[in-house]
């Protein structure tokens, strides 16, 4: 698995109702991604930051994902993005009661 972490800054007089409200719209285009296996949605509209952690099963769909369409795409919404990707070896799953590796 690869875990994807990608930030940008967003407008200060955002708050966190309208910010959800932007990333519901977006939710649904989620459900379509290739190999993404999970999103998660993050804010920190204090500090006037917001992102996503996404777990896909390949480096190559997460790269897939993030190309320059993508980016100018998350750019033009917010801002320019940082994009960080992961290996994920591990994951210790509750909802499920198990570890995967």
């Amino acid at each position: 698995m690869i875990i994807v972490v990608v930030t940008f800054k967003i407008p200060s007089n955002l708050d966190m109702n309208s910010l959800e409200q932007k990333f519901l719209e977006t939710a649904p285009i989620y459900k379509e991604t290739p190999g993404l296996v999970r999103k998660n949605y993050i804010a920190d509209v204090v500090n006037n930051t917001a992102g996503g952690i996404y777990c896909f099963k390949t480096l190559q769909n997460a790269k897939d994902w993030f190309n320059e369409e993508r980016i100018a795409w998350i750019t033009s919404r917010y801002s320019k993005p940082t994009i960080k990707f992961f290996d994920n070896p591990v994951i210790v799953d509750n909802d499920k009661n198990i570890i995967i590796s």
